[in-house]
């Protein structure tokens, strides 16, 4: 997969508006951007961390699970780009380049799925450079994610979608990416990895959630070390932390 871009990977632009005041014709892209960085900082941290485990370290259980449930919720973000935008009032955006053609990337995500699942069932097989060979999917996902936002302009969103329309189908998105998820991973994961510099407005937390967050976190206690920041005060995290 070639792709000017290497590791780390550069994040998506995006606004530090309230995207819920805007229309959502011109949030999209943005509200798009922000979950996608969350994304690409959790593969900026596995490839970064993997050199640092070695075989043996009380932190390598805890980072195949993090690699693990990362690819996971990777996999079922690619499918549900896909179906967002095969929605009949979308039809006009399927054959643009914003819904782009991934299968071979996705084919990568689940090969590495699975030999992350063979080191979990034998850590003793775990090899770093294999992990950061198997990211190597990484530049070309970001440069369709790049082409992708910039196809999705407010110009061509307005000409075949109303705001509200479009509204009702980024809420059923978002249903369908719950029941699809392990949410104990990803309300902690999208806490974790997303930058309060660009935005203190998102992700909206629901109530409930939040005050369940504590008991979420303990779900899958080792990964969260492993995360750029402190889910619970939004801290800053150095990896170096881990294996001083």
């Amino acid at each position: 997969m070639s792709s000017a871009l290497t590791y780390p990977l550069p994040v998506l632009p995006s606004i530090p508006d309230d995207l819920e005041n805007l229309d959502s014709r011109y949030a999209l892209p943005h509200l798009m951007a922000l979950m996608k960085n969350t994304l690409i900082r959790g593969l900026n941290r596995v490839y970064a961390c993997a050199p640092l485990v070695i075989v043996g370290h009380p932190a390598l259980a805890p980072f195949l699970d993090y690699v693990r449930s990362l690819l996971a919720q990777l996999n079922v973000h690619l499918e549900e780009d896909a179906t967002f935008f095969s929605a009949n009032a979308l039809v006009e955006v399927a054959a643009t380049k914003a819904n782009p053609d991934t299968k071979t990337i996705k084919e990568s995500i689940i090969s590495l799925t699975s030999l992350v699942s063979t080191w979990i069932m034998d850590e003793s097989d775990f090899s770093p450079s294999a992990l950061r060979e198997g990211l190597s999917f990484g530049p070309a996902l970001v440069a369709v994610m790049q082409v992708q936002i910039r196809a999705l302009t407010p110009a061509l969103l307005s000409s075949i979608i109303s705001h509200l329309d479009l509204l009702e189908l980024i809420a059923a998105s978002v249903g369908r990416i719950s029941e699809r998820s392990d949410m104990t991973f990803l309300l902690p994961f999208v806490v974790s990895h997303h930058d309060r510099t660009t935005s203190v407005y998102w992700p909206k937390i629901p109530e409930g959630c939040i005050e369940m967050f504590p008991t979420l976190i303990l779900n899958h206690p080792g990964c969260w070390q492993f995360a750029p920041y402190n889910p619970f005060n939004h801290e800053a995290q150095s990896l170096m932390a881990i294996f001083a």
